[in-house]
């Protein structure tokens, strides 16, 4: 039990050291004496999703949140001086990559998106809404449009002698459920729906970049274009890198000597003991019932 006690007054002593030295690494006021001239980099990669960062069939996905996150950061910080959007991502969800361009665009600083890899639907939404887009040549961009696919199993159910039984109070209430084939009402339903959610798409586009409506439709048939073309195509400002990226940055704030900040998320201290102290009672719990099964072990032996 003595040691026991030890190791728990370590551990306790080991979680007040990590508060406190993580309130103070975290001090706004601190980081802004720090920073001065920043150029905060944000990362936007995978599948952007509402809410959680997790993963899906081995893909990261990046949540809403956490990007809003970091950009109301990096907006209020008095020491940052310009946002580039480091983008690798296919698209996510409507709302998820609506609001995040929408939060792109309320920004009075500077903010550059660049497009390293992949830029496309959703997240070349969150891309048009920066002040000036850099992608890679070779990138692919664009892909504007609208999808709801989805996989239909009823043939399936049917050939296994599966029954769907159909219990709603609406007509459309099951729309879009995959144990029966879509009617021609709700296909035309759902089409209105991603017509309705691609005009918003298409408007917002036009009106970040500038570029007439009718222009962007023609764009809009859910293709997508290599860095030189939708140079080409008036969909990006200039073709080049993360250095092109922070050149740009530089010129748009006016600054010379910049200071490069990637706003990622680290684990702290408080994290870091917290495993550690996980470890520890699971190593305090195997010694313990270690020794249980030595004693009784004994006390079976001096019977």
């Amino acid at each position: 039990m003595g040691r026991l006690a030890t190791i728990l007054k370590v551990v306790i002593i080991l979680y007040l050291v990590a508060f406190i030295s993580s309130k103070l690494l975290n001090s706004d006021s601190i980081k802004e004496e720090i920073l001065s001239n920043g150029i905060a980099v944000i990362k936007i990669e995978g599948p952007i999703v509402s809410s959680s960062s997790n993963s899906i069939l081995g893909q990261s996905l990046v949540g809403s949140n956490a990007i809003l996150e970091n950009l109301n950061k990096a907006e209020k910080s008095k020491g940052v001086k310009a946002i580039i959007l480091e983008i690798n991502s296919p698209g996510g969800t409507v709302v998820a990559s609506k609001e995040i361009a929408e939060k792109v665009a309320s920004i009075e600083k500077p903010t550059i998106a660049l497009i390293r890899e992949v830029g496309a639907s959703g997240a070349y939404w969150v891309a048009s809404a920066s002040d000036l887009i850099v992608a890679d040549e070779l990138s692919i961009t664009g892909s504007i449009g609208v999808i709801s696919s989805y996989i239909q199993f009823s043939g399936l159910l049917d050939d296994h002698n599966v029954t769907y039984e159909r219990l709603v109070t609406g007509e459309f209430k099951d729309l879009g459920s995959p144990y029966k084939p879509l009617t021609s009402k709700e296909r035309n339903l759902l089409q209105k729906k991603l017509d309705i959610i691609e005009a918003k798409f298409v408007e917002d586009v036009a009106k970040n970049r500038e570029m007439p409506l009718e222009q962007v439709q023609k764009l809009a048939d859910g293709s997508f274009y290599l860095g030189i073309e939708a140079l080409e195509n008036g969909l990006i400002d200039l073709t080049g890198n993360k250095d092109t990226a922070i050149l740009k940055a530089k010129e748009l704030a006016n600054i010379e000597n910049e200071n490069v900040v990637e706003y990622i998320k680290k684990p702290s201290l408080l994290n870091i003991f917290e495993k550690l102290t996980t470890q520890s009672f699971y190593s305090i719990g195997q010694g313990l019932g270690d020794s249980m099964q030595v004693e009784e072990e004994l006390v079976f032996l001096a019977k």
